[in-house]
């Protein structure tokens, strides 16, 4: 069985169409992958059928998919990792990302549990709560951590949220603070989590600032992107040829 399995949430019953045209690219660069969707229970599949082919379909509670907050939850309980355990990785694919090439065979033989875009400006949160409470409390700024194109490993992104379950219920889900944040947050904070720095995570994925991280990294493309269509599409639209005329 392969490493690595493709996670497509889904939480409508069809797409925009940048979505589609996303998510359509993607599935095929990653065509010999293992993939699944996830969603909410009772959603009507006619579209992503009709579309996409007998991808299986994993239903999880609908509040899970009902709003930012629910999904944050759902990504913030070991039983969602659980589901998957036997695979090593799991590749968080939101409709709104997109694989450009499949390098999941390099990137899953590196040390890394969690690699998403970086965030050039970094996010800081104090943590004060938990073991790091009161006089214990760390302030923590971050490089890297986009969860909309993400790969993770399943066990030790169990261990990191079990590690600090007081400080999920506690901040985290008491605050609807993104779920792709306290992975890079106390992940930093954990004695064995994994996650790359800044200029290594620019070339697995992008979301802000795409062209300065191209720059610095010598115009080489990362794997993938999320949200591409919010920040800079001229250079995405170029990087994607979507302004090319079609072939004669």
């Amino acid at each position: 069985m392969d490493s690595v399995i493709v996670v497509i949430p889904l939480h409508k019953p069809s797409l925009d169409p940048l979505e589609h045209y996303s998510l359509a690219y993607s599935l095929r660069v990653l065509g010999r992958r293992e993939r699944i969707f996830v969603g909410p229970e009772g959603m009507d599949l006619g579209f992503y059928r009709g579309q996409f082919g007998e991808i299986p379909y994993r239903a999880f509670e609908s509040g899970s998919f009902a709003s930012i907050q629910g999904y944050n939850r759902l990504m913030l309980n070991p039983e969602f990792y659980a589901r998957f355990a036997d695979h090593e990785f799991i590749l968080v694919l939101q409709p709104d990302a997109i694989v450009l090439r499949d390098d999941l065979g390099q990137w899953c033989a590196r040390p890394f549990d969690y690699v998403g875009a970086p965030w050039p400006d970094g996010y800081e949160l104090f943590v004060n709560v938990g073991r790091f409470g009161g006089d214990n409390g760390k302030r923590v700024k971050v490089p890297v951590g986009n969860g909309g194109l993400s790969l993770r490993r399943v066990a030790k992104c169990i261990s990191l949220l079990k590690e600090f379950d007081d400080e999920i219920l506690a901040f985290f889900l008491r605050t609807g603070s993104s779920e792709d944040l306290f992975f890079s947050v106390m992940g930093a904070l954990s004695e064995d989590f994994v996650i790359p720095n800044e200029m290594t995570a620019a070339r697995f994925s992008l979301e802000l600032k795409p062209s300065h991280y191209l720059a610095v990294n010598g115009g080489r493309l990362p794997m993938g992107g999320h949200a591409w269509w919010k920040y800079e599409p001229q250079l995405w639209r170029k990087i994607l040829r979507l302004d090319e005329p079609p072939p004669a």
